[in-house]
């Protein structure tokens, strides 16, 4: 019986132990990732100043930004990564690299749209910006309904118009490119990125 009571308690022993350890793992987890996901602090070149701003200090941060993005602000850091990942899918050779980057956009602007709904300063962006992760990562239909959730909120939203023709064109629909470039027009006469792709289009056609 003793024998018994001993095995049993070491097998309790033991458990505790095992769950102690998977515990610690996943904090270890956490932080490996949470650390390896924040790289824009240290590498704010080609990220906007509000970012910047925001990898120096957050109380900064929110004395002088908090009032243009107001809620949306808690999550900017998100944000500013989210940009960050892009850069380094543009710029990435490798194919594994810049899918996990692509991922990483489509995340954390999904995760931004919690704060940012359509009264936000920063919803036509970032709903361009998670349009175009997700066209470059075969999601065409869902990245043509963020495409047009930025241009509906800002009808005057350029790069909407612009990185959406260029959808449609890889998607071999140059009609529906003509038509979103001269819908920009309207609203934007003057604008020369429209008027450009605009007259490859016909030139080719």
């Amino acid at each position: 019986m003793q024998i018994m009571a001993s095995h049993t308690a070491f097998q309790k022993v033991s458990m505790k132990r095992i769950l102690l350890f998977l515990v610690l793992q996943g904090i270890l987890s956490w932080h490996v990732s949470y650390a390896g996901g924040e790289p824009w602090r240290s590498d704010t070149l080609m990220l906007p100043q509000y970012c910047k701003d925001r990898a120096q200090s957050k109380k900064n941060f929110e004395k002088k930004w908090h009032s243009t993005f107001g809620e949306a602000s808690l999550d900017i850091h998100h944000y500013c990564a989210g940009i960050y990942a892009e850069h380094q899918a543009k710029s990435s050779s490798s194919k594994g690299d810049r899918t996990r980057e692509l991922g990483l956009v489509i995340h954390q602007m999904g995760y931004c749209s919690n704060r940012c709904k359509e009264h936000c300063v920063l919803y036509p962006e970032l709903h361009t910006r998670w349009a175009w992760a997700l066209g470059e990562s075969g999601q065409a239909d869902e990245a043509i309904k963020h495409y047009q959730l930025a241009i509906h909120a800002k009808p005057k939203y350029t790069p909407a118009y612009a990185k959406l023709s260029d959808l449609y064109m890889e998607l071999n629909k140059p009609e529906e490119a003509r038509n979103i470039l001269q819908q920009g027009l309207k609203v934007n006469p003057k604008s020369s990125i429209l008027k450009r792709r605009l007259q490859k289009i016909v030139s080719s056609g």
